[in-house]
Parts: structure tokens; C-alpha cells; sequence
């Protein structure tokens, strides 16, 4: 149970990490390349304004860009400027701001800026650029951005490569962490099914004391009814502390035991066919569509004390006349593919009774029937605790006048 819980913490805690860093890693991305955007709109207004040529002041250039520039601005910015008439015939360029346009590349980037509308930036392969309308035509400014590209992929490589180093580092801490964190609770469960099963033992005697002490009395002096409620609350009281040891047992028949491949139609026959003697005594009808065969990869003895329990369950729980019906059968072709057990018999359980909760420990029904069988509530929940640590689910429903419980394996 513990692994579990502590893979969930391990699983829930990275994903929440991960998104954390993976949004984080994004947003600054996002920022960065937003941000070389419109600086490089700005310089693309700023080269527009003064009719596609850099300005020499340096102080207006600063105060119109919004971003800091100094003398070597002019020097470093990459651009070029197409000149046409109204209609799209290249009149005048500009390249000298530039060392790696070819003349076929000035046409095909003015065909392909002859629709934009005036006024309008647009990303063309590694430029941007702006188109303006001038007396004479338009003018289109392409600004390169070749080095913006290589700051954008450069801060994208290194924030996935952080970010991955990080997760993994926080994957070893929590590996790490996560056993110190949940060890006083393994502690704690170990005491206290020590405690459970120590208290047990030692009230086993005082009971059978009790009622060797009362049948003797019963001998002696006749039956009467202070005898027999002596007898029948040391009965209860046996019933319940065995109830308590399967309780704290259950957790040793979990799926930390060796799981092996078994055949589970001969163990659930085997299981099920000696509570046929026990259903006809008290009256039941019981059948079975056990499917040859079947084979599981499990806890053996688990498994067969599960099956134990749904047949006992049924037999205590069936209506006067009851029909009770065991069945197994593969979903899926293979033989290892899963399984699924049906255990199922007629009741008179209240129709307002939630049968979900037939799986709390200590829960009983308020049904007249419920309170004759002198159950204790455990048993469903030890089938559940088995059905949990094998990966499995177990589920129960009410049709009409049956109740059905569904365990899939």
C-alpha cells in the first residue's frame, strides 16, 4: 500500500513540477521573442520615418526606437529598402546596410509583399519587414533578424535543457524524500496491526475461560438465559476479534507478494464448489458458469480468500430460498486477458440502501436478515483491499431483487 501511495506522491508531484516549469519555461519564450518583435517593429518604423535610412543622431534615435541604441547601432542593424511605383514595378533599393541579398532575392521578396496593405508588418523567411506608402509608390523596409532568430532558438534549447535538468533533479530528491516522509506512517501501520494482533491473541483466552466457566455452570446448575447471553456475547466477541486479525492480515496478502501465473478456473472451483454443501443447508439454490481454462498472474492465496469471501457473503446474505450464482469467464481472446467474477444471489436488502457502502469496514446493513447472519463488516473490505493491490476492481449493484458483485481482474 505504502509503494503505491508513495509512487502517487512521486507521479502527482512531478506532473504538478513539470507543468510548473514547462509554463514557466514557455512564458519567458513567449516574452523574449514578443519582445524581439517589437523591437524589431520599432526599428522598422524609426529606418521608415527618416525614408529607409538609419539617422546619424544617436540621441533621437534612442528617444524615438524605445530601446537603447549607441554609435554602433547604425553599424550592426542589417536592412534593406525596396522602392516601387503604385504598381509594384521595383523603381529604387537600398542594400547598402546589407552583404547577403541577391538581386533574384529583392524580386521575389517584392512579389511576394505586392498585396500587403500599407502600414503593415509582416514576417517573410528571415526578415521582417514593413510596408509604407510614399509621393512616388511604396516603400517596403526588410529588417534581418537572422540574429534574433539564433538568440530565440538558443534561449529555447537552453531553457528545455534547464528545465529537463531540473526535473530530473527534482525526480531524485523526491525519490529520496518521499521514504523519509511516509516511513513514520509505515511505522505506524506496523504497530499498529502488531497491536492488533497482540491484543487479539491475549483476549482469545480470557473468552474461551469465559465460556468454559458458563458451560460448566450450565452443567451444573441448568441452562438460563444469563448463561446463554454470556455465551452468545463471548461468541461475539470471538467473531469479532477474529474479524479484526483477517483485518490486519489482509494487508499481507496485497500485491507485494509474488505474483505467479496460476489457473484461476481450477482455484475458484476449488474455492466455490465446498459452499454448495453450506447453500442447500440453509435452504439456497446455488449454480455455477465457472469458464475452463482461465489462467491469472497473481497472488494465489489472495485471490482464493477473495473468492472465499463473495461466496460466504452471498450464503449470509441471500433471501429465504435464494438462488446464488458464481461466474468466471476471459474478456478477450487470450487466456491472459482479463478475467472477470461475477458472485450473485437474491436478497432483501432495502432498496434504499446504498450498496456502496457494503465496503466500509465495520459497515452493516439495517436489515433484519443483515443483523441474524452476525457478520462484522470486514470481510468486503478485505476483498476490496485484495481486489486494490491487484490492479483490479470490484463493484456491486442492485437489480430488482439481487444484488450482484463484479470483480474485474
Amino acid at each position: 500500500m505504502f509503494k503505491t501511495l508513495r509512487a502517487r506522491i512521486i507521479l502527482l508531484t512531478m506532473i504538478a513540477i513539470t507543468i510548473v516549469i514547462v509554463a514557466i519555461s514557455t512564458a519567458v519564450n513567449i516574452t523574449n521573442s514578443l519582445w524581439l518583435v517589437q523591437r524589431e517593429d520599432n526599428m522598422l518604423r524609426l529606418i521608415s520615418d527618416f525614408n529607409g535610412r538609419m539617422p546619424e543622431n544617436t540621441s533621437e534615435l534612442e528617444k524615438r526606437a524605445q530601446f537603447a541604441i549607441n554609435e554602433e547601432t547604425p553599424f550592426q542593424t542589417r536592412y534593406f529598402v525596396i522602392y516601387t511605383a503604385h504598381d509594384g514595378v521595383i523603381t529604387d533599393t537600398f542594400t547598402s546596410q546589407i552583404a547577403s541579398i541577391e538581386e533574384e532575392d529583392i524580386e521575389r521578396l517584392n512579389n511576394l509583399t505586392k498585396k500587403l496593405p500599407d502600414d503593415s508588418f509582416k514576417t517573410i523567411e528571415n526578415y521582417r519587414c514593413l510596408v509604407r506608402e510614399n509621393k512616388n509608390g511604396r516603400m517596403v523596409t526588410f529588417l534581418d533578424r537572422s540574429q534574433d532568430n539564433e538568440t530565440i532558438a538558443r534561449l529555447n534549447t537552453a531553457s528545455i535543457l534547464i528545465s529537463a535538468i531540473g526535473i530530473a533533479f527534482v525526480f531524485l530528491i523526491l525519490l529520496f524524500v518521499s521514504k523519509r516522509i511516509l516511513q513514520p506512517f509505515v511505522l505506524n501501520q506496523e504497530k499498529q496491526k502488531q497491536f492488533i494482533t497482540d491484543a487479539g491473541h491475549e483476549l482469545k483466552t480470557p473468552l474461551a475461560i469465559i465460556r468454559t466457566n458458563a458451560e460448566v455452570l450450565e452443567m451444573c446448575g441448568g441452562s438460563n438465559e444469563w448463561l446463554d447471553s454470556i455465551k452468545n456475547q463471548t461468541d461475539r466477541m470471538d467473531g469479532l476479534i477474529k474479524g479484526l486479525l483477517q483485518l490486519s492480515k489482509s494487508g499481507e496478502l496485497t500485491g507485494e507478494a509474488e505474483h505467479i501465473l496460476f489457473p484461476l478456473s481450477a482455484a475458484v472451483n476449488e474455492i466455490a464448489m465446498p459452499f454448495h454443501t453450506l447453500a442447500e443447508q440453509k435452504g439456497h439454490k446455488m449454480h455455477f458458469d465457472i469458464k475452463p481454462g482461465i489462467e491469472y498472474k497473481g497472488n494465489a492465496q489472495a485471490i482464493s480468500t477473495l473468492v472465499s469471501i463473495l461466496c460466504d457473503n452471498a450464503i449470509k446474505y441471500a433471501s429465504e430460498g435464494g438462488e446464488i450464482c458464481v461466474s468466471l469467464y476471459k474478456m478477450g481472446k487470450s487466456t491472459l486477458k482479463t478475467a472477470k467474477l461475477v458472485v450473485e444471489n437474491d436478497t432483501d436488502i432495502d432498496d434504499k440502501e446504498d450498496p456502496n457502502r457494503f465496503f466500509e469496514r465495520f459497515y452493516r446493513s439495517e436489515s433484519s436478515r443483515s443483523r441474524q447472519t452476525g457478520g462484522y463488516g470486514i470481510g468486503l473490505s478485505v476483498a476490496q483491499t485484495i481486489i486494490e493491490n491487484h490492479k483490479g476492481k470490484i463493484t456491486v449493484s442492485k437489480t430488482g431483487s439481487r444484488i450482484v458483485f463484479t470483480v474485474i481482474l
